[in-house]
This record gives C-alpha cells, structure tokens and sequence, in this order.
C-alpha cells in the first residue's frame, strides 16, 4: 500500500515539475517577447513571423461584457463581411492562426485543432497573459484611472469537439499589448500543437 501511495506522489511531483518547467519557459519567452518589441509602434515583428495589426485609439465610451456572459448578436455586417486577417500567425510553413481587429477589439481565429485544457494554454495565455491585463485594468477601474467597462475582457470560443475556434479579446487598450498577445499565443500555439503531437 505504501509503495503505491510514493508511487502516486512521485507521480503528481513529477508533472508538477513539468508544469513549472513550462511556466519558466513560457515566462522567459514574453520577456524575450517584450524585449524584442521595444521598436517604434508602426516597426514589424522580429522575423517576420506575425505582422502587428493597426490599431485605432480607444473609444472612451466603449464597454465590454464580462466573459462570462455571452456575447449579444454583432450588429449587422460591419466585421462579418468580407472580412480579411490583419495579420497571420505561421509555425512552419502552416498558417496556424488568423488576427482580425477592429477598434478596441482583436478576434484570433486558430486554424488547427487544438483543446482548451492543453497545456501551457490556461496556465499560461490566458492566466498570465490576459489575466494579469485583465487584473491590472480592473485595478485601475477601481481606482479612477480606467473609465468603468474598459478593462480588458476575453472570451474562448469552441466546437462541438471541444476545439477553440476563436479568441475574443476586447479592450486592449494599447499597441505594445497587440504586440505581446500576438507574440504569446504565438508561443503558446506552438507549445499546444507539440504536446498533441502535431
């Protein structure tokens, strides 16, 4: 009995490890992120890999709905149509994601099958990344910096096989932080397709 309890936990501190191991990376990689993108807004991505999108000033009365929540019918035709990416994000040669963005808002449209619960994906993207924005915005909502309903706020979309389909991210709020989520789901994709082996 006590052989499979050690066994049991030299299992769960070895994954333990594994995750941690990915966090370093993963954290190492948005300072490399960060610190490769402190070029003039307008300048393009180191190597060519993802081409920023434009991005027009915030709309002050602009409010986003809480993730949680689900988003109400767009209005008619204006992003639906005709609409072309900003930019593409490539690992290879396979395009792996679409970035479309208009205003305030930026959609990523993943163009591979990948499952939310797949490492470093939550850990990482979306609890590091967005959520520390998400974190400091609504902070700064509480203290009068921010204008209520302008903090950041995401949304993952899936399939019926549980795929993401889409990232909606509203409130972005400026240029260096489309620089650093294009850079970090970049990463994170490319981490993502070679823990299912792709």
């Amino acid at each position: 009995m006590e052989n499979t309890d050690q066994e049991k936990a030299l299992s769960w501190i070895r994954k333990r490890i594994e995750e941690l191991d990915e966090e370093i990376e993963a954290l190492k990689a948005l300072v490399n992120a960060m610190e490769s993108h402190k070029t003039p807004a307008g300048a393009e991505e180191a190597h060519g890999e993802a081409e920023a999108p434009k991005q027009s000033p915030v709309e002050a009365g602009e409010k986003a709905p809480p993730r949680e929540v689900k988003p109400e019918p767009a209005p008619p035709a204006k992003e639906e149509v005709n609409e072309v990416p900003t930019a593409q994000i490539s690992i290879g040669d396979r395009k792996v994601a679409a970035i479309f963005q208009h205003d305030n808002e930026m959609k990523i449209d993943l163009l591979v099958a990948l499952k939310p619960d797949t490492p470093p994906f939550k850990s990482f993207f979306l609890d590091k990344v967005l959520g520390d924005y998400e974190k400091r915005d609504k902070q700064k909502e509480q203290e009068g910096q921010l204008p209520a309903g302008s903090a950041l706020a995401y949304e993952v979309l899936t399939d019926s096989d549980n795929n993401i389909t889409q990232i909606k991210i509203k409130n972005i709020n400026d240029q260096r932080r489309t620089r650093e989520i294009i850079s970090t789901i970049r990463w994170t994709i490319a981490r993502m397709m070679e823990k299912e082996g792709r």
